[in-house]
């Protein structure tokens, strides 16, 4: 303790030195610590000689030392040996955190091969196994491709061992409890989550998306209804909560537009705005490549061209992990130029290969939609190699549904580019299959094409 009192580092408050002197004066009274001693006026004068003395000076001097006492004993608590699992999750998190995706896997992996030979079980166990869970499913939450369970299976599993050895075992420690002292019986296997309900706006919330994410496209009321009560809670939920329920909210109004529910593309470029505004978006300053991407489709859909170009060139060094050859900064050109109808100047904007295939379709798409625009002879060339990728390498890649709307897009894409310009019938008959599809990419693009047709 008094090493790190003597530390710059740890003690760098105006009075560190005053700090220094009060704890070896209370050093030097151990281990009587005589009242004489430790009187304040002698304390007072040894710190501050021939200074007249100042009222609750000590008292703060006091307070300080403390806090700084309180620092060390809980470093020294979490950089014990028997802390050293926690330690490690811990840093884990952190290169995560700060976009050093591979060093952190390899910290989680080296954890879980030193208790891969634990065989003895215990609440601690338990309890480490679930941390790393967790840290694995953020890192696949941080990284997300869109091909993975997101590690939530193993999370849900571990997190059930946790709570039920858990929760069994207090309970078992209430009834023992019992035997001693008069406590009323209480049946904890019976406390259900209505129970609960009623006191946890939190939960209501995690109901209520519940609600919406069980369902193939959730309505437009229950939509609004969430986006209402999430407004009217807010006061009642920390910043992380409103971060993760605004994430569902704006999931939820995905689905409504991919659903046809076209009127949700200016509410959710709104949403986008407010949560961009209030941080939502951020992890120690950076945003996600997919959010980077999100922003300015949505925005573009609902004609805030000049808010994307800015928001585009504005981040494009905030991404997190890094923008490796550019490619996000330059798919997002892409899709501003082809908003603004330059579609020439979009195709050169068009990235390479992406390095991971999330994004593979992302670009894809918006390729075949420049082509279309230009009427170009290699749509249907362009058309066909997707299509394959789509039979050969997505199926263990993308999930059915998204597969089905792919497929459906470039169904109904050939649809059009064969049609005849100027035909009511033709425009009014292609409307109809897109009104008819409930799984389809680029919905409200593919309608405005047809439309035209007439």
């Amino acid at each position: 303790m008094a090493l790190l009192l003597a530390s710059p580092v740890f003690n760098r408050a105006g009075n560190a030195k005053e700090l220094a002197k009060l704890y070896q004066i209370i050093l030097n009274a151990a281990p009587d610590f005589s009242e004489d001693l430790l009187s304040k006026e002698k304390v007072y004068l040894q710190i501050f000689p021939d200074k007249q003395v100042v009222h609750r000076k000590l008292d703060k001097l006091m307070t300080d030392l403390n806090k700084v006492l309180r620092v060390y004993a809980l470093i020294k608590r979490y950089l014990s040996d028997s802390n050293e699992e926690q330690q490690q999750i811990d840093w884990a998190s952190c290169l995560r955190e700060f976009g050093l995706a591979d060093r952190s896997k390899q910290t989680i992996a080296k954890i879980k091969a030193k208790m891969e030979g634990e065989k003895a079980e215990s609440l601690e166990l338990y309890r480490t196994k679930l941390m790393i869970a967790e840290e694995e499913h953020m890192w696949e939450v941080t990284f997300n491709e869109t091909k993975s369970d997101l590690n939530i299976p193993s999370l849900i599993r571990r997190l059930d061992f946790y709570y039920h050895n858990y929760r069994t075992d207090r309970a078992n420690r209430y009834l023992l409890q019992q035997k001693v002292a008069q406590l009323p019986d209480v049946d904890f296997n019976e406390i259900g989550l209505d129970a609960y309900l009623k006191e946890s706006v939190l939960l209501q919330i995690s109901q209520k998306i519940s609600e919406v994410l069980r369902k193939d496209f959730p309505s437009v009321e229950e939509t609004q209804n969430l986006m209402l009560f999430l407004r009217d809670s807010e006061q009642n939920l920390s910043f992380l909560t409103l971060d993760h329920s605004y994430a569902y909210l704006r999931n939820s109004c995905t689905f409504l537009i991919n659903g046809g529910n076209l009127e949700f593309i200016p509410i959710l470029h709104e949403i986008h705005k407010d949560n961009l505004e209030r941080g939502y978006f951020f992890l120690h300053g950076k945003i996600q490549a997919h959010a980077y991407l999100n922003l300015v489709q949505i925005a573009t859909r609902a004609k805030e061209y000049e808010w994307a170009v800015k928001f585009t060139d504005d981040f494009k060094e905030l991404i997190l992990g890094g923008d490796e050859e550019q490619f996000f900064h330059s798919l997002n050109k892409a899709q501003c130029l082809f908003a603004e109808g330059n579609f020439e100047k979009a195709l050169d904007y068009i990235p390479d290969a992406p390095s991971s295939f999330s994004y593979h379709h992302v670009v894809r798409r918006l390729e075949l939609k420049i082509y279309y625009e230009l009427r170009s002879d290699l749509l249907s060339y362009k058309v066909d190699s997707f299509r394959k990728y789509l039979e050969r390498t997505a199926p263990k890649m993308i999930a059915a549904t998204l597969r089905t709307m792919y497929n459906n897009f470039l169904n109904i894409l050939l649809q059009l580019s064969q049609s005849p310009i100027k035909d009511k019938a033709r425009s009014a008959k292609v409307v109809k299959r897109i009104e008819e599809k409930k799984l389809l990419a680029e919905r409200s693009w593919l309608l405005e094409k047809a439309r035209e047709l007439g």
